[in-house]
């Protein structure tokens, strides 16, 4: 089992996300395959959390924060055994700051913490598949590089995920403040 600390991204309140994500799940269907569950930017990931402590930590962050803005450009691979599609966020000095102010308050609430995801580290992304290929990677790869995948979406929260062997789950969520930042 594992724990994130994420960013969700309700579809609802991304609308140029949303239409680049059913586009997604349009040509991953085709395939055979499936996009992960909830469209979300991972922060701090680790197997075991002080939640008490974490939730609290969490509750601070998003007090008072304001949503910000990000942009998402292009498409990557995360190569392995399992190759992983991704869609990578542009690092902005809000979305870098963001990520150091969150690992500096979560990582003492975490044990075995996945260093990935450091601050020297972390590449931001919106994983879009993680099970395995049962069909032709090129094929899907070339299909998917023919499309505009460029748009914003608002970050506007935080929230605690959770993955085991038989399913995913949402924990508690930290809503930002109303606010949108330019």
């Amino acid at each position: 089992m594992f724990f994130a600390v994420v960013s969700l991204l309700p579809l609802e309140i991304n609308p140029a996300f949303s239409e680049v994500w059913t586009r997604l799940k349009k040509i991953f269907s085709r395939y055979g395959l499936e996009l992960v569950e909830r469209p979300h930017i991972s922060w701090h990931v680790s197997p075991v959390y002080d939640m008490e402590k974490l939730e609290k930590n969490l509750q601070g962050l998003a007090q008072g924060r304001m949503q910000i803005r990000a942009s998402i450009s292009g498409l990557g691979v995360f190569t392995g055994k399992k190759p992983v599609f991704y869609l990578p966020v542009v690092r902005s000095s809000q979305v870098h700051e963001m990520h150091r102010t969150i690992w500096a308050e979560i990582s003492p609430c975490a044990l075995n913490q996945e260093l990935y995801y450091s601050p020297e580290e972390w590449i931001p992304h919106i994983t879009l598949n993680r099970k395995a290929f049962s069909c032709n990677v090129g094929e899907v790869f070339q299909e998917l590089c023919s499309l505009d995948l460029r748009c914003e979406i608002w970050l506007d929260n935080f929230a605690v995920i959770y993955r085991d062997d038989a399913h995913d789950g949402v924990g508690t969520i930290f809503p930002f403040s109303e606010e949108k930042s330019v």
